[in-house]
């Protein structure tokens, strides 16, 4: 195998890619174009590995030196570099077709438009409680290339891996491959649906009759009708408020595990943080932290949760794809009021205008000062933006967290005027 390999990004995977290349003999070179004290931190790190990096800028003689070229999932296709890379033919793979390739045990693979880190957590943890060593990694948070010196051959490793990641996996086989759902996503980065939906299938591309695709039977009628599947294809349930546990179960079923340990995950299950995350109630007030919804799916599947007219919505950041009216009518059963904030607040006042009363807002802040303006008692103020949140904040996280501080801030003023 070819020994030249250029990281694109330093990131947490990029820097954990580089390392790990390093460690096996490979010729590494990482660059990326941003300047920060998070990435000098990396960098001090690269530098006691001996391994050449640059940082604010690509120099593209250097790269295309490569043999191969690792790249960030933040760099888009429409990205200068990665135009010029593909143009001269160099290889272009994922953090995820490289740790392939030095690890030989079951893969669980869990992809789709929504919902994909709790069903990684779940089948985690349901593997855990039938005593079976595993990890959960990928686009959870902690890269499967940073895991794989750790892992035993018995281990099982259970990946969420992004549409960004299957764009540049040739080899990736897992042997069960899980597509929980299929929407309208990522289309400032895919340049079409179908090309998001390739990218989706490429999970699946590698299997063969010793493997299993488990897929929704109306995602493949609408979006993937001829595709061929190598693997054996399960049809795990029909669209629901249970899809969790239909997976989990038929996940259950397939690999002869303990039913009353499905039930036993299910029941402990306590959420996951930034997923409709329950904060509490204030004066009969309920508020739900969904900061990790970014796309229309999600929200979708969100707004199914709540009774009908008990939601005051706070939706907005940086839009996604161009049109949200495929939520029209959720919004109109489920919302009280939306409070639309961030960049996309024209937008999202375009495409939903004439569902519920709505508000517009500068900012996450000011959207929590009119929800809680109009909330009454038995209502739910439900962050769920299905947008990406790069206008005003680092990331999905910052912008929970700061939900969160809302919330507690208003519990304080509370008990003061209660005190005075």
């Amino acid at each position: 195998m070819s020994k030249r390999f250029v990281v694109l990004g330093l990131g947490e995977t990029g820097l954990a890619s580089a390392l790990f290349l390093k460690k096996r003999g490979y010729d590494v070179f990482v660059s990326d174009t941003q300047t920060s004290s998070v990435l000098k931190k990396r960098s001090d790190r690269l530098q006691s590995e001996k391994i050449p990096f640059e940082l604010g800028g690509h120099t593209l003689p250097k790269i295309l030196e490569a043999d191969w070229v690792l790249i960030s999932p933040g760099i888009s296709p429409a990205a200068p570099v990665y135009q010029v890379v593909r143009s001269k033919g160099i290889p272009l793979v994922s953090e995820i077709e490289v740790a392939s390739w030095f690890f030989k045990g079951e893969v669980i693979a869990v992809t789709g438009t929504s919902g994909k880190t709790t069903v990684t957590t779940l089948v985690h943890r349901l593997l855990q409680a039938n005593g079976i060593k595993s990890v959960a990694c990928g686009n959870i948070g902690n890269p499967w290339i940073g895991e794989v010196d750790r892992l035993a051959p018995s281990s099982q490793v259970v990946l969420e891996v992004s549409s960004f990641q299957l764009l540049h996996t040739y080899s990736f086989r897992p042997r069960y491959g899980i597509l929980i759902n299929l929407g309208l996503n990522h289309l400032d980065w895919h340049p079409t649906l179908e090309d998001y939906v390739a990218a989706k299938l490429r999970l699946f591309q590698n299997q063969n009759s010793e493997d299993v695709a488990l897929i929704r039977r109306r995602d493949r009628e609408k979006y993937f009708p001829d595709y061929c599947f190598k693997g054996n294809v399960v049809y795990w349930g029909e669209e629901g408020p249970n899809d969790n546990e239909a997976i989990l179960h038929e996940l259950t079923r397939l690999k002869r595990l303990a039913s009353e340990k499905t039930r036993e995950v299910l029941s402990k299950f306590e959420g996951l943080e930034h997923r409709l995350e329950r904060l509490g109630e204030l004066d009969g007030v309920h508020f739900v932290n969904d900061s990790k919804c970014t796309t229309l799916e999600a929200l979708a599947w969100a707004l199914a949760r709540f009774p009908d007219k008990r939601v005051i919505l706070l939706a907005g950041g940086h839009a996604k794809a161009s049109d949200f009216r495929s939520v029209r009518d959720p919004l109109t059963r489920k919302a009280r009021q939306v409070v639309i904030f961030g960049e996309a607040q024209d937008l999202l006042w375009k495409n939903w205008e004439g569902t519920v009363p709505l508000v517009q807002a500068r900012d996450l802040r000011e959207a929590f000062g009119q929800a809680i303006k109009t909330a009454r008692p038995g209502d739910i103020v439900l962050l769920s933006p299905a947008c990406a949140s790069f206008d005003q904040f680092s990331n999905y996280k910052e912008r929970g967290e700061l939900f969160k501080r809302l919330v507690q801030e208003a519990r304080e003023r509370d008990r003061t005027t209660i005190v005075r």
